[in-house]
């Protein structure tokens, strides 16, 4: 069983927390959700919404029934029972059809009109930005951008330095907001760490967590999406990456006074980055790397954009944010990666895949498959030693049959 106390506010300095006491069977967790003092008379104490979609993948997940003493908006309370959680517990053993307990609120909850998004910088946010930052639908044009910091900056980033990675986020979102003369709302929070689930798996629920903690706010929120409409799924979804389901997940947890969208969900990863490579401020700014606070230019996420640049004929154009020379010295190798990945029909890799597909003719295969089996041949793991004697007595043996035959 897992009880939601009623949230409260809580001064920290330059900042204010939304927090909630949270009891889970014996233990006792404290969930905060941090922002500069001036956001404060938004966060929305008054019910347990943010934290009921927070907890709920993790409650699923482990067998919670959930009870919240705050009230929770009716309408998304009814989202959640009569669809989300018998949607996903009907296609996945593993996720349990939680109880969830709550006095309803039937009036919704006053907002300001603000229009949100996270300003990751990858392509998904830029592409969000691009497409709502002065569109035709002026109601639906961005009013403010976000970074909440809910887990998205994980281990990967271990070795360059996890809080050097979200200061480099950081200052990147604010050179793009100013830039687009928009606010930009920082925030801190511990759900992951109090409810810790790999983050691919829930980080939906994260995400929407902290558009909740700010509901006064927001009318309309746009979250970047990963994969297409085509790709939704919902078997075994507890494997699975949440944004197989947000065409469910982001409809049950709208409600008529708060409307999220899983923005971009109609384009491939290739087509959305057509879309925005004559954007100045991607060119400058777009930042894809999962290692790094700049783009080490290595990782599968840097290979992938790069080749995309490639084939969209744009590499010079993102010379601030791609080392572009390196790329061209070993286009070679990047194009073997692609071949050793994207055969395997890669959901990301796949358009990619088949734009450059003509370079993978017979030659490149043959070299590739060559390449391949040397590789195994002179591949030196723990015996490296024996193995490097023995090529050298080969090759010394190979000078003694010439003077033989000399």
């Amino acid at each position: 069983m897992i009880t939601l106390e009623q949230p409260y506010l809580e001064n920290n300095g330059d900042f204010t927390r939304l927090v909630c006491d949270i009891q889970e069977d014996e233990k006792k967790k404290q969930v905060f959700f941090e922002v500069e003092n001036k956001w404060a008379q938004y966060l929305c104490y008054e019910r347990a919404d943010a934290f009921l979609i927070g907890i709920l993948n993790y409650a699923m997940r482990f067998k919670h029934d959930i009870v919240c003493k705050a009230p929770v908006t009716e309408e998304l309370l009814y989202n959640i029972n009569e669809y989300l959680v018998p949607s996903l517990a009907i296609n996945d053993s593993k996720l349990y059809p939680i109880k969830i307990t709550a006095p309803v609120e039937v009036e919704p909850m006053p907002n300001a009109g603000g229009v949100g998004t996270g300003v990751s910088c990858g392509v998904d946010s830029f592409h969000c930005i691009h497409n709502h930052y002065n569109s035709q639908y002026k109601g639906q044009n961005l009013t403010h951008l976000c970074i909440n910091s809910v887990g998205s900056f994980h281990r990967g980033y271990t070795k360059y330095g996890i809080d050097r990675a979200r200061d480099d986020v950081r200052r990147r979102a604010k050179a793009v907001a100013d830039d687009l003369g928009l606010p930009l709302i920082i925030s801190n929070s511990n759900i992951k760490q109090e409810f810790d689930i790999y983050f691919e798996h829930s980080h939906t629920y994260y995400s929407m967590f902290a558009v909740y903690c700010m509901q006064k706010l927001w009318k309309v929120y746009y979250y970047a999406s990963t994969y297409t409409f085509a790709y939704f799924n919902l078997k075994n979804s507890s494997k699975k990456d949440t944004a197989y389901y947000e065409l469910l997940s982001l409809q049950c947890f709208s409600t008529h006074n708060l409307r999220l969208y899983s923005e971009g969900s109609t384009k491939d990863r290739l087509e959305k980055t057509r879309a925005i490579v004559d954007d100045k401020l991607a060119q400058k700014y777009l930042h894809v790397c999962c290692t790094k606070g700049y783009n080490c230019g290595t990782c599968l996420k840097c290979r992938r954009t790069l080749l995309t640049l490639d084939i969209l004929g744009k590499l010079d154009d993102f010379r601030e944010s791609f080392d572009v020379d390196y790329y061209k010295a070993h286009r070679n190798e990047y194009l073997d990666w692609l071949y050793e990945n994207g055969r395997t029909g890669n959901i990301m890799l796949k358009p990619i895949y088949n734009a450059l597909k003509d370079e993978f003719n017979f030659m490149f295969r043959f070299k590739y498959s060559l390449a391949r089996i040397m590789h195994k041949i002179f591949e030196i793991q723990d015996c490296g030693t024996k193995v490097r004697i023995r090529i050298l007595f080969i090759k010394i043996s190979y000078k003694r049959k010439n003077k033989c035959r000399n």
